[in-house]
């Protein structure tokens, strides 16, 4: 396996993307108009609560107002002054760092448990408990903005660092992610972090991230624990220091909202959240994105800081060969991204996968295609393609950020035993992924539903939009299906006519239509009926479906 990982940074726009044995693995893009708000902090001001719907809408600034579910609403011990911060109690359990790559603790959960649940809050109380209009309160982004949806905050804030976790309004507690699997290193870990916490003057809680394992996983660097996790540990706790800062001086300015705290930009993330230690090499194509990587890297990845490299060759870094291990090239990064915006993604036996999205979920069809077995006698081609599948389709969610619900159809297979194995394969093969995902068994229509966390815009949402003459649904109507909608629409006009004169008609259509109703007879056939004469009129900028009717 060769991982690498390649970034190009322009002044308007920063690419980041992973390659794994030269195939596009995972893509990040962040664009300066169009910034993802994941894990900027806000102070807002508490505009609607729905108390039957546990739900809290809040003006940070944005066109759409902030929406807090009553899951992310601390309780808290309210003070005189609404604009005091205070120490808060938490309605349900905790949530993990924004945009980290460690997953909960439980694969049902998206949130780890750092206390026992406790017993349902009583709705009559809940109404007593959210935050009041006009309330000022400091929330975390978890969601961009998707649809006609704005942003979703919630209270519980969570400051991310390269091992560390920081949850400054958290109670005391600690915990560490399930990517860490090791039982005897998880208990030793979550020792060391419970004696670094009570040695701390820092409040809160903390939780180890998966980087804990890959940097210290063994009695050589594990002396280097100490002293790392506490400086990360005193950064962000200074962190949280500034952000209370200026989240003071907002108050005393009586300002309604205001940027606590952004995030730190795509290129610089990549060191905390994105880039692991199995990625061989690091490449930059812009000089001073290069240094600050470089400079950043010191102290969130000192291990990569030598293996990242400026790329200074005339041919643009995305758009030269990747090369791969097992195939002397595979197509360029822009190809890659180029097919990954298509519905047809081909398997390398000859099947295919078809991913249409829709407002409600995702669906991927699988498909045998060409592949008919290449001529050996017993194989079972619908087992086989669906396994050859399931590689394509957990590389295909994490590349084109598919997120909610997600039906796979795969090809009916007869016997439950392969349906088992494809199925632990798909299990086996989105462990890999980043996204918190829950799948269920396979139905007899040999469907999979599966559920993949979205906390940003799918990669088709990002580079594309809708289009102006289907609207979204990929077809348009057909050359005579508007001609003869432009016949109905006329003869109902001419009926409905009260002039004795002969009418003067002109159709306003495009090239398409204006061919096909000079070449059939129904446009003469209604001049004779209605003895009107009838002109077309070509209009090169019209698409298909597009005409306007002139009666004089």
């Amino acid at each position: 396996m060769s991982k690498h990982a390649l970034i190009n940074a322009t002044p308007f726009e920063t690419r980041l993307v992973i390659v794994d044995d030269g195939k596009l693995d995972e893509v990040f893009i962040e664009r300066v108009q169009a910034r993802s708000l994941v894990g900027d902090v806000y102070l807002g001001t508490v505009v609607r609560v729905l108390p039957a719907m546990g739900s809290v809408f809040i003006d940070i600034g944005r066109e759409r107002s902030a929406f807090l579910h009553q899951s992310d609403i601390m309780l808290p011990t309210r003070p005189s002054s609404q604009d005091d911060v205070a120490t808060p109690t938490l309605i349900t359990t905790l949530p993990m760092a924004h945009q980290a790559r460690d997953k909960s603790p439980t694969q049902s959960q998206s949130r780890p448990k750092l206390k026992p649940d406790k017993p349902k809050l009583d709705p009559k109380l809940l109404p007593k408990l959210l935050p009041k209009v006009g309330e000022r309160i400091v929330v975390q982004v978890t969601k961009d903005e998707f649809g006609t949806k704005g942003v979703r905050v919630t209270m519980h804030i969570a400051l991310a660092g390269r091992y560390l976790v920081y949850l400054p309004t958290s109670p005391q507690s600690v915990g560490v992610s399930t990517r860490i699997g090791t039982k005897a290193y998880r208990t030793k870990l979550k020792a060391h972090l419970t004696t670094l916490l009570s040695q701390s003057s820092h409040a809160g809680g903390l939780i180890a991230r998966s980087a804990c394992e890959q940097a210290f996983g063994n009695d050589e660097t594990w002396a280097d624990m100490g002293e790392r996790t506490q400086a990360e540990l005193d950064h962000l706790g200074a962190l949280w220091a500034d952000i209370s800062q200026v989240r003071t001086q907002a108050s005393l300015h009586k300002a309604k909202h205001a940027l606590l705290h952004q995030e730190l930009p795509l290129a610089e993330r990549a060191l905390r959240d994105i880039i692991t230690d199995d990625i061989q090499s690091v490449w930059i194509d812009d000089r001073a994105t290069y240094e600050q990587v470089r400079h950043a890297s010191c102290t969130l990845m000192p291990s990569i800081t030598s293996a990242i490299y400026h790329h200074d060759k005339l041919t643009p870094l995305f758009a030269q060969s990747v090369p791969d291990e097992r195939r002397s090239s595979t197509p360029n990064i822009e190809t890659q991204l180029t097919h990954a915006l298509l519905r047809h993604c081909p398997l390398p036996s000859g099947g295919y996968l078809i991913i249409e999205h829709t407002e409600a979920m995702t669906t991927i069809d699988v498909n045998t295609g060409s592949y008919v077995g290449q001529g050996k006698a017993g194989v079972d081609v619908a087992y086989e393609t669906n396994k050859e599948a399931v590689t394509a389709i957990a590389r295909e969610l994490k590349v084109r950020n598919i997120g909610g619900i997600i039906i796979l159809d795969f090809i009916d297979m007869d016997k439950s035993a392969h349906r088992q194995t494809v199925l632990d394969m798909l299990a086996h093969a989105l462990k890999a992924d980043p996204a918190t995902t829950n799948i269920t068994q396979i139905s007899e229509l040999g469907l999979v539903e599966m559920t993949r966390k979205r906390t940003s815009p799918s990669l088709s949402d990002e580079l594309r939009e809708p289009c102006p003459v289907c609207h979204g649904t990929g077809k348009i109507k057909s050359v005579q299906t508007v001609a003869f909608e432009i016949l109905r629409s006329l003869m109902g006009q001419l009926a409905n006519s009260t002039s004795f004169k002969r009418p003067n008609v002109t159709i306003k259509v495009s090239q398409l239509v204006a061919d096909y109703l000079s070449s059939h007879q129904d446009l003469l056939n209604l001049q004779k009926l209605t003895n009107t004469s009838i002109h077309l009129s070509i209009n090169t900028s019209y698409h298909q479906e597009q005409y306007a009717i002139l009666v004089e």
